[in-house]
């Protein structure tokens, strides 16, 4: 339709192309304000920049082709209609003045939206590598991850520069399966906690080989780790030793020290039956020589066919170095930092051991656990030093407002995350990492038992009492560990006792079950009745301590049983009716009344 004095009126005007410019002008305003916004804050928000660089610009583009829409769809009704300025396209021409004045505008405009949407693009780019993008857009999904990150020393490395790498593949696969992982937050259908090891992940050669180079190591790295005593004076100690670090060159020791695994001259392949790749009953180790070993775990009950269907992996850094930035450090080994340091005083009598115990227990929710330790903590000393706990009040504070800092740091029960959630294949305190392989019980076809010496991998431990930063006790006259380590306590693996989320134990008694409320229990020791230090048999004879017993002991067929049918071990006490019927079932309906035979038939005389 033409207006009056016959001048064509743009295919613009109509409520689809008003609608379009509408949303694209808003978006380009609320742009402009978003980018002024986070330049005068001081601290980044992730929510400003998805808006600012994602969704603004999704509904400017959004804009613009509701915009070009509206004039085609007010093109194609006018020729419909027969209109005399029934144009396919919007008609210019510069030798009009007031069209050359337009044009103009619109290209001064459309220069100006272009460097605009340019740097806007440039940016997204740039946010959506970005740390704060990575980590706490999804606020409780990555929470725990990102949390361990900022606390590791990697912190001040980028996400993207160990997920993603350089390149663009890469970058777009990282995309794709972010788009996943959106799709999954929003639909609430992600799995907690979230699984590890990440599928797919870049070979560690194209990452952390940028800033770590295997094939330089070389010597050995002296450890100082400091420790403290389950105790009352919270006993200072360290232990002290020498990492064989080596590396995979030929020219730098390359057949030594724990790099030796590296895949440059030394080629391991393994399988693993779980995801997690703590349990690997088979692995090939293919020599520079030429020479390939197979070693099979004698705890594998499984066939060679079944075997042989498992998946090969080759070892490389991420399967020993498997936690390199998100670590979510023990409590025992987070507590001990902490002490050493002087962020909790360790002078404060039984503090390792209450704060530990504190710490390693289950909360529902991050609210119950910090108001279960802060009773918890402050009740033991109200109630068992009430002098420390006057006097002392802001060490007392203090050690609850670290205990729950540590605690924060590691355990996310929205997401079922704690110390014992993500194993740390380094060492092989608490879990078992190195011994995954060298566990003792790996052998090769030629019967060959892969070693699981100490030595191999770095110098025998020693502990001595806490010294200054560098300082080294080469001989200290004390036991490398608090207790001696005999029969099955010394083959069985590390992990066993310090399994990371526990506290170790301190007796017997936490391990073996003991019944420390029995009277005979209360009063005795182990080797009252174990003969030989840590070792189950042989027993002592309990006729040597316990000589012409009274009473039902010679009645019956009593005489002729041994005690530990009726007395259990690591209770003693006979308790119950239950016991006595496993022999005398035909009494079941005798006397039901009773809770126990020894009402009325007496032991001692009657």
């Amino acid at each position: 339709m033409a207006n009056e004095g016959g001048k064509q009126t743009g295919l613009y005007r109509n409520w689809v192309s008003y609608f379009g410019a509408l949303v694209s002008i808003g978006s380009i305003l609320l742009i402009v304000f978003s980018i002024a916004l986070s330049f005068s804050l001081k601290r980044t928000s992730p929510y400003i920049g998805i808006f600012t660089y994602m969704v603004f610009p999704t509904f400017f583009g959004v804009g613009a082709v509701l915009f070009l829409y509206g004039m085609r769809r007010e093109s194609l009704r006018r020729r419909r209609a027969d209109s005399e300025d029934a144009l396919p396209y919007p008609r210019v021409d510069l030798n009009e003045p007031a069209q050359r004045k337009w044009f103009s505008y619109i290209v001064l405009g459309g220069t100006a939206l272009a460097i605009l949407m340019t740097f806007v693009t440039y940016n997204a780019f740039l946010y959506s590598e970005s740390v704060s993008f990575c980590g706490t857009l999804c606020h409780t999904v990555m929470k725990p991850e990102y949390e361990a990150y900022r606390a590791s020393p990697h912190a001040r490395v980028s996400c993207v520069d160990c997920h993603v790498g350089h390149g663009a593949s890469w970058y777009v696969k990282a995309k794709v399966s972010g788009a996943r992982q959106v799709l999954a937050v929003l639909f609430n259908s992600y799995p907690t906690p979230i699984p590890t090891p990440i599928e797919n992940l870049r070979p560690a050669r194209e990452t952390c080989e940028e800033c770590h180079w295997p094939e330089k190591f070389f010597g050995t790295q002296l450890m100082q780790i400091p420790h403290f005593r389950y105790n009352e004076k919270n006993t200072p100690e360290q232990i002290s030793i020498g990492v064989k670090t080596g590396g995979g060159s030929a020219a730098l020791g390359g057949s030594a020290g724990i790099h030796w695994h590296m895949i440059i001259r030394n080629k391991v392949q393994y399988v693993a039956v779980d995801r997690q790749k703590l349990e690997i009953p088979w692995f090939e180790v293919r020599h520079a020589d030429g020479r390939v070993d197979e070693y099979t775990s004698l705890d594998f009950k499984g066939t060679k066919e079944q075997l042989a269907s498992l998946p090969k992996d080759e070892m490389d850094c991420m399967d020993c170095h498997n936690r390199p930035t998100h670590t979510f450090n023990p409590p025992e080994g987070a507590v001990d930092q902490a002490m050493s340091t002087g962020v909790i005083s360790r002078t404060l009598p039984w503090v390792k051991k209450v704060v530990v115990d504190a710490i390693v227990r289950e909360y529902a929710t991050r609210e119950k656990a910090h108001e279960g330790m802060r009773e918890e903590i402050s009740s033991f000393y109200k109630k068992r030093y009430p002098g420390v706990f006057k006097d002392r009040a802001a060490d007392v504070e203090n050690a609850i407002v670290n205990a729950i800092a540590i605690y924060d740091r590691s355990v996310f029960p929205e997401m079922k995350v704690n110390w014992k959630t993500y194993p740390s294949n380094i060492g092989h305190r608490n879990w078992p990492g190195c011994f995954r392989c060298h566990d003792g019980r790996h052998v090769s076809g030629t019967g060959k038992v892969l070693s699981m010496e100490c030595a191999d991998c770095h110098t025998f431990p020693v502990r001595s009492p806490l010294m200054p930063l560098g300082t080294f006790a080469s001989k200290s006259g004390m036991a490398w560990h608090p207790m001696e380590l005999s029969g099955k306590h010394g083959k069985i693996l590390c992990s066993r006792c310090h399994s990371a989320g526990y506290r170790p134990p301190s007796d017997c008694a936490e391990c073996h079950k003991i019944d420390t409320s029995a009277p005979m229990m209360s009063s005795m020791k182990c080797d009252d009745c174990h003969l030989k230090g840590q070792e189950a048999l042989p027993v002592a004879d309990c006729k040597e301590c316990h000589e012409g017993l009274p009473g039902l002991h010679l009645k019956g067929g009593h005489p002729d049983s041994a005690c530990t049918e009726c007395h259990k071990p690591h209770s003693w006490a006979v308790k119950g009716r239950d016991l006595c019927l496993e022999c005398h079932s035909d009494m079941k309906d005798h006397n039901k009344d009773r809770d126990a035979c020894t009402k009325c038939h007496g032991f001692r005389g009657k």
